[in-house]
């Protein structure tokens, strides 16, 4: 083998070229208003569902009671018939 395959001196210069060069920096963007403003919405509207639903679950209860008892009876009327 000859010295120029072993000869690693562009390496080196290349590492001393590479760490002169600052590393790139991340820049994050930031949220914008409106964006948080229309989850705000959303998640609000959510919220808004989600009470109207907890206070209609007792009367939807009390609603399929009703049609158990109703539709028990009809089907043992029909049955002793």
């Amino acid at each position: 083998m000859n010295d120029i395959a072993y000869d690693i001196s562009h390496l080196l210069d290349v590492e001393r070229q590479q760490a002169d060069v600052p590393a790139p920096r991340i820049v994050r963007a930031v949220p914008t208003v409106p964006a948080r403003a229309a989850r705000s919405g959303v998640a609000e509207a959510q919220e808004a569902l989600a009470r109207e639903l907890i206070q209609c679950a007792p009367i939807h209860d009390a609603m399929v009671q009703q049609y158990l008892r109703l539709s028990g009876e009809t089907f043992r009327e029909s049955c002793a018939s």
